[in-house]
């Protein structure tokens, strides 16, 4: 731009020169001394060159600010290429943060889910147990029923009162370590030294409803089935909860297959069955009940 200022000075001189050929020889336009010797056109040519002169300085200027201006367009470009970028991250990471999000969410949900599930499963474990326990105490109920049914208070009492009578002496021996004897010589088949310590026992009242369950056991063996079941009818009243229940529930039901109550030999097996599914007679009750005829 400043040359092309230059050009069309130095051409607007050359035709002035050629118009004024005086003006010259008159005096010098580039002195900076002053106009002196200068005809009016040399003196309106050297203000025009001064005026040339501070124009170029003046876009000598301009295009210096126009180049720093340049530097700093170029700048702000990088800059804003930078924050460009930065933007796109920004936008990748709030995109992640919204996938995240979403996986939380869809997490929460899926945990919700299952423990509604588990709430589910837990209701429906506590209706089976409350119905097992229901049903648990209706067959106790049926139990002594079944026991009360199969011989009198009455015919007990007398067989008890008779072998308390008759029963030898062990006074100078502990009563526990007379029941273990006991225990001992019934699984020896010495049922009638086991029989004599079993008497002794009951007129002493010592464990009286274990004693009498061993009462019943000796009969059991002796396939006295009406005395056994007497005994195992008196036990159970004393002692529902005993440990030798099922055993009890078992030799009963074995007693009056004996007798042909197949009817009442099925009650004990089915609630030995149900009361005990985990004892070692239950398959030795399945068994019998599976063999048993149909009433």
């Amino acid at each position: 731009m400043r040359y092309i200022f230059a050009f069309v000075l130095s051409t607007g001189l050359a035709a002035l020169a050629a118009a004024e050929p005086s003006a010259f020889r008159a005096g010098n336009v580039n002195s900076s001394s002053g106009a002196y010797g200068l005809t009016e056109a040399e003196k309106t040519i050297r203000a025009n060159k001064q005026a040339i002169d501070r124009l170029e300085k003046r876009v000598f200027a301009l295009e210096q600010q126009i180049e720093r201006l340049s530097e700093l367009v170029e700048g702000m470009s990088a800059t804003n290429k930078s924050n460009g970028e930065a933007i796109i991250a920004l936008r990748r990471s709030a995109t992640s943060l919204e996938e995240l999000a979403k996986q939380i969410t869809d997490s929460e949900a899926k945990n919700k889910k299952q423990l509604d599930g588990l709430g589910a499963r837990q209701d429906a474990l506590e209706k089976q147990v409350n119905k097992a326990l229901t049903d648990q105490a209706k067959n106790q109920e049926k139990l002594a029923k079944a026991i009360e049914s199969s011989a009198s208070k009455a015919q007990l009492e007398r067989a008890v009162r008779t072998l308390s009578g008759v029963a030898p002496n062990f006074d100078n021996e502990q009563p526990d370590a007379v029941l273990s004897e006991a225990r001992k010589l019934i699984e020896a088949k010495d049922y009638d030294g086991a029989y004599d310590r079993i008497s002794y026992l009951i007129g002493k009242q010592h464990k009286i409803a274990e004693s009498t369950f061993y009462l019943g056991t000796i009969y059991y063996f002796q396939e006295n089935n009406e005395n056994a079941l007497e005994a195992f009818k008196s036990s159970a009243n004393l002692d529902s909860a005993a440990k030798y229940m099922p055993v009890l529930f078992y030799y009963s039901g074995i007693c009056h297959e004996r007798l042909k109550n197949n009817a009442d030999a099925r009650k004990f097996y089915e609630t030995l069955i149900k009361l005990y599914p985990d004892h070692t007679t239950i398959e030795g009750a399945k068994k019998r009940l599976a063999k048993l005829p149909q009433t």
